[in-house]
């Protein structure tokens, strides 16, 4: 990464088997002892609606006492972090913002309400709902055209596809094999400058990792039943 460049997280902190995870906490310690700078965090507050069926709330609607309370979860963390130096932009015109659209939609607020997408398929339940709006706003705002945009945790390939049709390149990393037709179908291969190099490579060693960490999960399942 060029120096001066920024990293991007939507993320949030995860309660597994009732025992809450400081995600973001963890990652701004990682990011910070790897020499980033944080610089932001900001909030994406989902609608309420896009909870199907609350079992957090739930808990207090069948037990109506103190203690009992666990609210539902309607916001992920945007946190970001530059890499410490300066950089000459490129491309600075192609990459103006558009001024009037900031200021309509808000993007001057640490609070950006987004609606995100819910799953409608078998595939994509397993695959966390990601709004083309909310990676659309941070590509605009923290890459110019023709950067390179990486997604490390491609899923469905939403960071992709919007990255490539807003002119970046972009490269993605998803472990699990089960995606890569859903990724190839989301991904425009030609534009009016004709045809795009786009390459899907299948790393062995990556292959291993999705193995054994389902079988650590069928795993950890199974236990569980049997406690």
């Amino acid at each position: 990464m060029e120096k001066g460049r920024a990293a991007v997280f939507v993320t949030a902190d995860v309660r597994i088997d009732g025992v809450l995870y400081p995600i973001v906490a963890d990652l701004i310690k990682i990011m910070q002892d790897l020499g980033f700078k944080y610089q932001e965090r900001i909030i994406w507050k989902k609608p309420e609606g896009y909870i199907r069926i609350s079992r957090r709330s739930g808990v207090l609607i069948q037990h109506p006492y103190p203690l009992y309370f666990y609210p539902d979860n309607i916001y992920e963390d945007i946190v970001i972090f530059k890499k410490q130096g300066n950089f000459t932009p490129r491309n600075k015109e192609e990459s103006k913002i558009d001024i009037t659209k900031f200021q309509r939609e808000k993007w001057y607020s640490n609070v950006w309400e987004i609606t995100n997408v819910l799953p409608n398929n078998k595939l994509s339940k397993f695959t966390a709902p990601f709004p083309e709006d909310l990676a659309r706003r941070i590509i605009t705002l923290y890459s110019y055209v023709g950067d390179v945009v990486l997604g490390p945790f491609t899923g469905t390939g939403t960071t992709l596809k919007v990255a490539r049709e807003m002119g970046r390149n972009a490269v993605g990393y998803e472990i699990d094999l089960k995606l890569k037709d859903v990724i190839k179908a989301r991904i425009p291969v030609s534009t009016l400058f004709g045809e795009e190099k786009v390459e899907f490579l299948e790393r062995e060693d990556a292959k291993r990792l999705s193995s054994n960490m389902r079988a650590k999960i069928n795993e950890k399942l199974e236990n569980k039943k049997v406690s």
